[in-house]
């Protein structure tokens, strides 16, 4: 017979197991949702387009449709699976994706699956590369703006990373084609063959990146930075890289990891201008020629792939709020600000809990250090 303590240990650990059930049951139902809808709103869409899809790959690859004989079509419309009506290829299809199965490609007679994994390894390690570089460049302004002083040198470095995003993707690849590869002869122009040919284009992409990633960074801690626990902490007299990396960069690390999960998804198949500049095998590179050849096949698979890439790194970004603040398993994500709802586990942090007022010495911005060393040298 189980002890009173064993009793009360099963129920914490089944009541455990029906909160995680409870957060991520709705998680994983919204990313099936997303791979749904994405695959339903594609297949209305292409098939919306007008001309037979087997006609127009023939017409890509020379071939005269009006010489064809008629059996060969029908012929090949029954081997890409387009000969019956459109609720059954979308059924067929759709459930094909839980098979692995996303049909042949029009253009190669080659299948999908087949296709797309060929080309997913050399997008990743872009994406990788662009993911990694972007997210510590705009770490890095983060914290140089969040420490910077005076007033006016912060200013002008929140100015510097927007300008990845105003700069189009293509004039940078063609820029750093042009100086790194022709000139210097560091870099290769083009292939997907060795770390050295991510370089440029992982550049190229991580650029907006980390413009991206610093819009929200910064916003983050610099309202993490104005919470009263930065200012005990101060108090305290720890370093200013305790404050900022332990406290700071701590509490401000839920909205940074929403934004790079969208930026996975993003990524994912958001690559097809800069595979297109370098010339390299990829996922947006394959998306390119599916549309020139009329590949109807392979661009349902693409959009399955890159909807379902999505829809797991969103259900892994979730699944990481519940561990980092476990408060997010019982209530709505963002609910609060990260200002006033410090991570718990940090002990400067609890000592205020977020919700104290921010002396009105400090101007409202406790734990600023510009703000703090500006004011201080006025009152002296």
């Amino acid at each position: 017979m189980a002890s009173p303590v064993q009793r009360v240990d099963a129920r914490g650990r089944r009541a455990k197991a029906g909160t995680a059930a409870r957060f991520l049951l709705p998680k994983i139902a919204q990313a099936l949702f997303v791979v749904w809808a994405s695959y339903t709103v594609a297949f209305l869409l292409i098939h919306a387009l007008p001309g037979d899809p087997v006609l127009a790959a023939l017409a890509v690859r020379g071939g005269d449709a009006t010489t064809t004989d008629p059996e060969a079509l029908a012929e090949l419309r029954a081997r890409y699976g387009l000969d019956g009506p459109l609720w059954q290829q979308y059924l067929v299809g759709f459930f094909g994706i839980f098979r692995g199965d996303l049909g042949v490609s029009i253009a190669t007679g080659l299948p999908v699956t087949d296709t797309i994994l060929r080309v997913a390894g050399p997008t990743a390690a872009l994406a990788g590369f662009a993911l990694v570089v972007g997210f510590l460049v705009a770490l890095g302004f983060t914290v140089w703006a969040y420490v910077a002083r005076p007033a006016w040198v912060r200013n002008v470095i929140v100015q510097i990373p927007p300008l990845g995003i105003a700069i189009p993707a293509f004039l940078t690849g063609l820029v750093l084609i042009t100086v790194f590869s022709f000139g210097l002869g560091w870099f290769p122009a083009s292939g997907a063959t060795g770390f050295a040919s991510v370089v440029l284009p992982g550049i190229t992409l991580a650029l907006p990146t980390a413009a991206i990633f610093f819009q929200v960074f910064s916003a983050a801690v610099f309202d993490a930075g104005a919470s009263p626990f930065v200012f005990t902490a101060n108090a305290k007299g720890l370093s200013q890289s305790t404050v900022v990396f332990r406290h700071v960069l701590r509490n401000a690390m839920l909205p940074a990891i929403t934004i790079i999960g969208l930026q996975v998804g993003y990524l994912a198949g958001g690559t097809a201008v800069v595979e297109t500049v370098f010339s390299r095998d990829g996922i947006g590179r394959l998306t390119v020629d599916a549309v020139l050849a009329r590949d109807i096949n392979v661009l349902m698979g693409v959009v399955v792939v890159v909807a379902s890439v999505y829809a797991v790194v969103t259900l892994v970004v979730d699944a990481l709020y519940g561990v980092i603040d476990p408060r997010t398993r019982t209530q709505v994500v963002g609910a609060r600000p990260a200002a006033e709802a410090p991570v718990d586990g940090d002990p400067v942090a609890s000592t205020f809990g977020g919700s104290a007022p921010v002396p009105a010495a400090f101007g409202g911005r406790a734990g600023d250090p510009a703000t703090s060393e500006d004011e201080t040298g006025a009152r002296s």
